[in-house]
């Protein structure tokens, strides 16, 4: 009887290798979800490992007793989390490559079964469509290929729970008018004309503008001292009454100018950035939606806010054509 069972069971584990042998040697899923947002809200959201657990199917299966580590990097290109569950097994998931605001690469480790992914957003009209996609070969192993089939549906179904909360969080953050990106600041040295005013009045702040800088470039010109690069305008302090304003042209660090005129240094480092274009009338709007910016993520100030005028109003005449990139310095983490 026992020989029977047992001869049972060894055709049953026969035929279900024989039939692994058969099944698709690949897995490929794919999912789109066209999102209200910009790239970079829905971008951050599949960048950061930390917040794949706002969003992400998997844990949702054994959430008391996942225990997650995160590798040193967490976010973009070289991020990895590792995970032990009685539910899922030991895995693995780490970033392979993070192209900013458009795609992320991932490498993928299921109890030793490896798999790849690609989430890529793009834009769609007014809208962002996110796609994932999920790659797996079993090659001829039969117990793998029999993985793919039984793992399809819960593939499909957590590409179906992401796209829903990512749609959900990334819908529900600000909207800002202008693109606010993240930059690194360069040291700079500059010769520089401090002087406090009212901010409510245009007209007098571009004349008093003008007056400076003005008088830097004939300073400039007289002491033979060139110009490095753009105009900018530093705002160490501001209140609805009263701003004090620094007009200042770049210079080399070594230059020599009249004992009245310093030359100051400019402190390098990280800085949220924005791109106005447009006359200078309406560049509150952009100080405001970095303000804004600053708020919605928890960062910090570390300097003056600076204006860089990229455009000179002296070579091209129309305002609608002026570029001015505004720099709020940041404090990292």
């Amino acid at each position: 009887m026992i020989k029977k069972i047992l001869l049972v069971l060894a055709g049953l584990v026969v035929a279900l290798l024989l039939i692994g042998f058969v099944l698709p040697g690949k897995l490929e899923v794919s999912k789109r979800v066209s999102i209200q947002a910009s790239p970079g809200a829905v971008f951050e959201e599949i960048n950061d490992l930390k917040r794949w657990e706002t969003w992400q199917y998997w844990n949702t299966l054994d959430p008391t007793n996942m225990k997650i580590v995160y590798g040193e990097i967490t976010v973009g290109t070289g991020a990895t989390y590792s995970w032990d569950s009685p539910v899922l097994d030991k895995g693995s998931i780490t970033l392979s490559e993070s192209i900013p605001d458009k795609s992320v690469a991932i490498a993928m480790d299921f109890g030793g079964n490896p798999a790849t992914g690609l989430y890529t957003v793009e834009p769609d009209g007014e809208n962002t469509l996110l796609t994932f996609n999920f790659h797996s070969e079993a090659g001829m192993n039969p117990i793998g290929r029999w993985i793919n089939l039984f793992i399809k549906g819960e593939i499909e179904k957590s590409f179906e729970y992401a796209g829903k909360n990512i749609k959900s969080i990334a819908e529900a953050k600000p909207k800002f008018t202008y693109e606010i990106t993240e930059a690194e600041i360069p040291s700079t040295s500059y010769v520089g004309l401090l002087h406090t005013m009212s901010p409510k009045d245009p007209a007098a702040i571009s004349a008093q503008m003008a007056k400076m800088y003005g008088e830097l470039e004939t300073m400039l010109k007289n002491a033979k001292v060139e110009v490095t690069g753009y105009p900018f305008a530093l705002y160490p302090a501001y209140t609805e009454e009263s701003m004090d304003m620094i007009c200042a042209l770049p210079v080399a660090a070594t230059s020599k100018v009249p004992a009245r005129y310093k030359v100051e240094t400019l402190a390098g480092g990280s800085a949220i950035k924005g791109i106005y274009k447009g006359d200078y009338n309406n560049l509150m709007a952009l100080h405001q939606e970095l303000d804004q910016y600053l708020n919605y993520k928890g960062l910090t100030m570390n300097g003056a806010p600076i204006e860089v005028y990229v455009t000179d109003p002296m070579t091209e005449k129309d305002p609608a054509n002026w570029i001015t990139e505004i720099y709020y310095p940041i404090k990292k983490n």
